[in-house]
């Protein structure tokens, strides 16, 4: 709806005769530095599953970001929870740190993610964790910075449409003398050799 809109009054002002361009006010600005649309959604909640395979119990916790939850002798610290846009196919992944305290219980450290939890797997004889969905306020989704925009060159004003003139003193920009550097450029090729 806004980029009709958008085209609509672009195409008025070309049709009326007035550039788009000269409607900004003094300086160009740089294109906005976006995430890409298909980008996950960081979330502040991770949601998991966790079975004691001991008495078949099943309990689902709600993890904030950055604490540890403790079920029995497990513990469970997500680092970061992720959940697809919804233009694509509905998936939440997360960071987890795995611990069971017993003696020699097993250790995780890795994704899991709620769609495909073969990917993912905490081998321990006691737990079964299963990712089930991010849950919260948005966040970051911690990618890596985007890039700085780089501004557009504005035009030369209408009055100085030709080049400065160089100023008496080149010999700092000149490489005249240097024994490294010729002169010119030679007019003959390069002949011989296979191509």
């Amino acid at each position: 709806m806004k980029r009709a809109l958008y085209q609509a009054v672009a195409c008025g002002a070309i049709l009326a005769g007035v550039p788009v361009l000269a409607q900004a006010a003094g300086t160009a600005l740089a294109p906005p530095a976006v995430y890409a649309p298909d980008t996950w959604q960081g979330k502040n909640t991770a949601v998991v599953r966790v079975l004691d395979r001991l008495d078949a119990h099943v309990e689902v916790l709600s993890v904030p970001i950055g604490t540890t939850a403790h079920y029995k002798s497990l513990d469970i610290t997500p680092s970061r929870c992720l959940q697809r846009p919804p233009t694509l196919s509905p998936d939440a992944a997360a960071w987890l740190a795995l611990q069971d305290k017993h003696p020699n219980g097993a250790t995780f450290q890795g994704w899991m993610l709620a769609a495909e939890p073969a990917l993912g797997v905490f081998e321990s004889p006691v737990y079964d964790v299963r990712m089930v969905r991010c849950e919260g306020t948005d966040t970051d989704p911690m990618l890596p910075p985007l890039p700085k925009p780089v501004a557009p060159a504005a035009p030369p004003a209408s009055g100085s449409d030709t080049a400065p003139a160089p100023t008496g003193d080149t010999s700092s920009s000149s490489h005249a003398g240097s024994p490294d550097i010729p002169d010119a450029i030679p007019d003959k090729q390069e002949t011989g050799g296979v191509y």
